[in-house]
């Protein structure tokens, strides 16, 4: 398991979230991780990772007892506050010296006051789309902080997706929730992170509401209009503040937008059907989008539509961190500017855009009149 050549230089980092978590190191306790030769670390942490992708690395045992130890794996021992651990090298154990790291160190340089990180991780979000926009939106919220992500989509990853995409080519044929997965465990282990592979809008109304309903932010980072729109009927009709993004032709410009419950403001379908979309491009009629049509996509740079998510993320942070008094993210979301356009470097003349990384709130008008999410008495277009 460990290359014998290197022993001298090696060191076991067993991570941990913060000091209260020690008392996972029982006696029995699996660690997960792997060993990196050119730095002799041995990443290690009790937190079962999401999929296949650590192995079983090591064990909490009891004080040492040589002669029954695994020489498979890294032998980890817990006494009155002490670790230490043991390896086999040359048909021999040897001690390995051990550093325990929390990963709150992951935040000590963030814009945040500790009661704002202690907000986020205990907030809950939501994510349909693990693309090129989701994928981007859960590694940087994991990295802001946010301690609880759940993702949802059907798809896995291919070769197209690569250039737009927080995988690499090791993922290509895994679904793309547990890619997202995977790499958020290695943000934070400690993270807590819930997928579904699969449509979740194929299960009955009370499975969805039950889904839905345990979050604090629901993002929709799906490119198919259609499912934003049903993602807007839910958290509309069950409260709960949403936030969708999306990217408009090769990227050269996007939106983000947002609902809150209980003020006076628009909702999706509302937007949809009462703005004018961008105008039409060889094959590509956005203008047609005033109801559950989908919208096509065409390829765009991915630091492109990074530029369109990066806002995102902001939002959805200001979002979360609403009941903080300190939070400046949290004084930005206004419920009058709920709607931002996000022009990108080849943004001039498209569109609303005047410029290149043309920025601004696109004024809206309040409910439109029959919209049949915000009006009284409708109903959520699935069956129970």
């Amino acid at each position: 398991m460990i290359n014998s050549k290197f022993k001298k230089k090696y060191r076991c980092r067993i991570f941990l979230k913060d000091e209260t978590d020690m008392k996972l190191l029982t006696s029995g306790t699996r660690l997960y991780g792997e060993t990196t030769d050119s730095t002799g670390i041995v990443f290690m942490t009790p937190y079962k990772p999401p999929g296949n992708n650590l192995r079983w690395i090591g064990i909490v045992q009891e004080p040492p007892a040589f002669e029954n130890e695994n020489p498979l794996l890294i032998n980890v021992y817990v006494e009155n506050g002490s670790i230490t651990a043991s390896g086999f090298f040359n048909n021999q154990h040897t001690q390995i010296p051990v550093d325990i790291v929390y990963t709150t160190a992951n935040y000590e340089r963030t814009p945040f006051k500790q009661s704002e990180l202690d907000i986020l991780w205990n907030k809950k979000m939501l994510i349909f789309g693990s693309g090129t926009g989701g994928s981007k939106i859960a590694l940087e919220s994991a990295r802001a902080g946010v301690g609880n992500i759940t993702l949802c989509d059907p798809e896995r990853l291919e070769f197209t997706n690569i250039s737009r995409h927080e995988g690499d080519m090791l993922d290509v044929g895994k679904p793309k929730t547990q890619v997202v997965a995977e790499r958020i465990y290695r943000v934070n282990p400690a993270i807590q992170i819930c997928s579904y592979f699969e449509d979740i809008f194929d299960r009955s109304l009370n499975q969805v509401k039950e889904i839905f309903c345990c979050h604090d932010l629901v993002v929709a980072a799906t490119d198919s209009r259609s499912v934003q729109l049903l993602i807007n009927e839910f958290t509309h009709k069950f409260d709960i503040p949403c936030v969708f993004g999306g990217c408009y032709e090769e990227a050269r410009g996007g939106e983000v937008f947002f609902t809150l419950p209980g003020e006076k403001m628009p909702c999706l379908a509302c937007l949809r059907g009462g703005i004018k979309q961008p105008e039409r491009k060889n094959d590509i009629d956005y203008s047609t989008a005033t109801g559950p049509e989908d919208y096509q996509g065409q390829p765009g740079l991915h630091v492109a539509v990074d530029f369109i998510t990066c806002i995102e993320v902001q939002i959805c942070l200001g979002i979360l961190l609403k009941e903080s008094k300190t939070s400046k993210l949290a004084q930005m979301i206004d419920p009058a500017r709920n709607f931002i356009l996000i022009g990108g470097a080849l943004a001039k003349g498209f569109y609303r855009f005047r410029k290149p990384f043309d920025i601004f709130y696109q004024p809206l008008s309040d409910h439109r009149k029959n919209c049949s999410v915000c009006q009284p008495n409708w109903q959520i277009g699935m069956t129970s």
